[in-house]
């Protein structure tokens, strides 16, 4: 017989305070490493562009549909804007974190929103397939 097991929400907020933090505990004394660079940004290709950087950029220009339509001179313009020296990953971070939200419409991204029973009824019906 299967088991369930309780939903450990302590457990989920410790992964989410880790993940908002991680990069504030990187080091930035390595400059081959993306937290210590410290230089100017180049892409010469999309395909170049380290993944934690990603949604950040995809995020700054969002009429954009696909992430190699962005024009590589307007990636390496936002990114030389915002970029302070080493250990800006965790401005970038939260940089990503703000206009997501905003997009979003509410100040924490990972919380559900809980709809009124009115708000609910609302809501568009879903046909099934049978």
């Amino acid at each position: 017989m299967l088991e369930y097991k309780p939903i450990d929400h302590e457990a989920i907020r410790e992964k989410i305070s880790f993940v908002r933090t991680y990069w504030d505990n990187q080091p930035t004394d390595n400059p081959h490493t993306l937290n210590g660079f410290d230089g100017t940004w180049a892409f010469t290709s999309h395909s170049a562009i380290p993944e934690s950087l990603r949604n950040f950029i995809f995020e700054s220009f969002p009429k954009a549909t696909k992430f190699r339509r962005i024009p590589l001179e307007d990636i390496n313009a936002l990114m030389n804007d915002v970029w302070e020296g080493p250990g800006s990953m965790s401005k970038i971070q939260k940089l990503y974190n703000e206009m997501r939200a905003e997009r979003y419409g509410r100040q924490d991204v990972g919380v559900k929103v809980r709809l009124s029973p009115e708000e609910f009824d609302k809501l568009p019906e879903i046909e099934e397939d049978e």
